[in-house]
């Protein structure tokens, strides 16, 4: 998935941003760009199914990074509804 159209105004707080890529795939898709900000660099990352966006600082990202995969698989179950309760 490469660059799509996705949202032009830069989200409160960026100053710049790179152009969009993304991927994607039968069940989802999604966009992403680093901006900068008076804060330093972030990722954005953007759902245009849902207009949903995020950003990530280094930070955030390195905690990602370190994750096992069981925890996203918890994460997409209770987003579906198939989460044990």
């Amino acid at each position: 998935m490469t660059e799509q159209h996705g949202p032009q105004d830069l989200p409160r707080g960026v100053v710049d941003a790179e152009p969009w890529n993304g991927v994607g795939n039968e069940f989802a898709g999604v966009q992403f760009r680093k901006v900068s900000t008076r804060n330093g660099e972030r990722l954005e990352i953007y759902v245009p199914r849902t207009e949903a966006r995020i950003l990530l600082d280094p930070m955030a990202l390195e905690v990602l990074a370190d994750q096992q995969p069981e925890f996203f698989t918890g994460l997409i179950a209770t987003r579906l509804g198939s989460a044990d309760h």
